[in-house]
This record gives structure tokens, sequence and C-alpha cells, in this order.
């Protein structure tokens, strides 16, 4: 029988600063979407950090989902980008590298023997305006807002319910 899983959901940003509180709203929209209608073993979280805090965030969880804002040089604000924990290797926050990377966090946890998610999905929000200090985004980025929040709770509801019939 296999164990229950406890699933994270993580929005990353900083409030003030336009479009990179994008993954915090998507976080707090979904936590509505969750008090409508719960989902076992969900927890939403949020953090203006990273790195070394995603340790304490999300040790003990067996799946995460992170939700960022994505800073490039010519960037397609609103286009959210699919990644693997691989692929953000270099990265503390997909904005700000401030401490160590999201990749290294994750090993050094593991190799302190604490119980990091073996299934990490990132959902990287491309941000138009990642300067302006501003408590509303883009409107394009806050386009994409409620619909990437219903997306992931979709993908949790069918994580959960295919979880729920391996258990029993």
């Amino acid at each position: 029988m296999a164990e229950p899983i406890r699933i994270a959901v993580l929005g990353l940003g900083n409030p003030v600063v336009s479009d990179d509180r994008a993954g915090l709203a998507v976080a707090q929209r979904l936590s509505r979407l969750l008090e409508e209608a719960p989902l076992e073993n969900v927890s939403v979280l949020e953090s203006q950090r990273g790195g070394f805090e995603l340790i304490d965030l999300l040790s003990g969880f067996t799946h995460a989902v992170l939700v960022d804002c994505l800073s490039l040089p010519d960037p397609m604000p609103g286009r959210i980008r699919r990644l693997r924990l691989q692929d953000v290797a270099g990265s503390a926050r997909l904005i700000n590298a401030h401490e160590i990377s999201i990749g290294d966090a994750f090993e050094l946890a593991r190799r302190m023997g604490l119980p990091m998610p073996e299934n990490v999905e990132i959902f990287a929000i491309e941000g138009g305006d990642t300067s302006t200090l501003s408590e509303e985004m883009t409107p394009a980025v806050a386009a994409v807002i409620d619909p990437l929040a219903r997306a992931i709770y979709a993908e949790l509801a069918e994580l959960t319910r295919r979880s729920s019939n391996q258990v029993r």
C-alpha cells in the first residue's frame, strides 16, 4: 500500500514589485479555490525569499509545485513555462538570485538527510515589468493568474484522486 502524498504549492515573489508578485498571486488565488473545494493533503505556501528557506518550507512534502515570475531579456509577458528542477538549477528564485539556487537547496537538504519532494513542478510566468515598485501587475501577467491557478487546482485534484485510489 502506497503512502499518502503531501503536496506543497509554493508561490514565490515580492508583493511590491509589479510582475514579481505573480507567484504570490497564483498562490492566493489557489488558496481561495481550495477554500471553496478543499483537496486533501494540499498546502499552499508563500515565500518572498527562496534559497535556504525552500528547505524549511518544503521538507517533508512528497510533491511540490513552485510558481514564480521569470525575468528574461526579451520576455513574452504572461507566457507560462513549465520547468523541471534541473532547468532552474542556478536560480535561488526565478527572478533574483540572492541565496543558494533552487537545485542546490534541494541537494543540500538531501545531503543533510532531510526529506524533500521527489516530484517538483515549476510554473514560471514571464514577467514584463520586474523592477517597478508597484502592487499592480502588468495586464498580460495579471490575465494569467486565475487560469493558471485553476489549471494547477485541476492537476492537484487529479493527483490527489489517483493517490487516494492507490492508498486504499
